[in-house]
């Protein structure tokens, strides 16, 4: 009975574990798939594209004051900041409703440009991202702190680990995971080890540049879970099933 117990007690801490870290691809062993730094710092660059709730800065490159008078002019430098509604688009005086989402700045001063020929002889304009919700990084899993980070903060890996506070004991920096997006907004799945890539070397480390949605995870180590398993079984579990079986025999009674 003791020994049936004990094999029943760890299936249940077994079942118990909690979800850790993400699963590797199957097929080559594990350690081929690892991304070196170098590999990291190689990654195709995505370029930075408007999404809704972004707010753009537009500004135009000339006022032209033969077709327009003082007061148009005034209003020109003063209405610079347009926010993206959530459908994706912003209004821009007489050049109406304007697409936004999944345009580069650039491709957006285009269709201003195109729009404002027949007002402006110089219809050219400079469009930025000022302000983005999604321009966030996010560190997760094994870590002290894992909250979004603004990467306006942080320029490098290590500066973005300071911000978390650092790894807990219990995380396994050997498969470290990288999710971005790619150009059709689909995450991509990375893992590379940091360990590697805080080791001090003779020529410096090297670093990768961080993109907006990047997220990284660090996973616990088996050790780290099976504690998880365990503390979850003998402290919640139990108790749990301790305070149905008082409540049980009561209204047998």
């Amino acid at each position: 009975m003791k020994k049936l117990f004990t094999v029943l007690l760890c299936l249940l801490i077994v079942a118990c574990r909690p979800y850790g870290s993400l699963v590797p691809p199957k097929g080559q062993p594990f350690r081929a798939q690892l991304l070196t730094p170098e590999d990291l710092a190689r990654l195709p660059h995505v370029p930075t594209r408007v999404r809704p709730g972004d707010t753009l800065r537009i500004v135009r490159d000339a006022q032209d004051g033969a077709s327009l008078d003082l007061r148009n002019m005034v209003e020109d430098s003063q209405s610079q900041i347009y926010p993206v509604r959530s459908d994706g688009s912003f209004s821009f005086r007489y050049a109406g409703r304007i697409e936004a989402a999944g345009k580069t700045p650039d491709e957006i001063a285009q269709v201003l440009r195109a729009k404002l020929e027949p007002y402006y002889r110089e219809p050219g304009v400079t469009v930025n991202i000022m302000a983005s919700p999604s321009n966030r990084l996010v560190i997760g899993g094994a870590v002290r702190n894992p909250v979004p980070i603004d990467l306006n903060a942080v320029a490098t890996l290590e500066q973005a680990l300071f911000a978390v506070g650092g790894l807990l004991p219990s995380a396994d920096p050997r498969k470290v995971v990288l999710m971005r997006q790619d150009e059709h907004d689909r995450y991509q799945v990375y893992y590379f080890d940091l360990s590697r890539m805080l080791e001090p070397t003779q020529g410096g480390r090297q670093t990768f540049a961080f993109q907006r949605g990047d997220v990284i995870f660090v996973p616990k180590s088996d050790v780290g879970n099976w504690a998880d398993g365990t503390d979850l079984f003998f402290n919640q579990l139990l108790p749990f099933t301790r305070a149905i079986g008082i409540s049980i025999n009561k209204t047998a009674d």
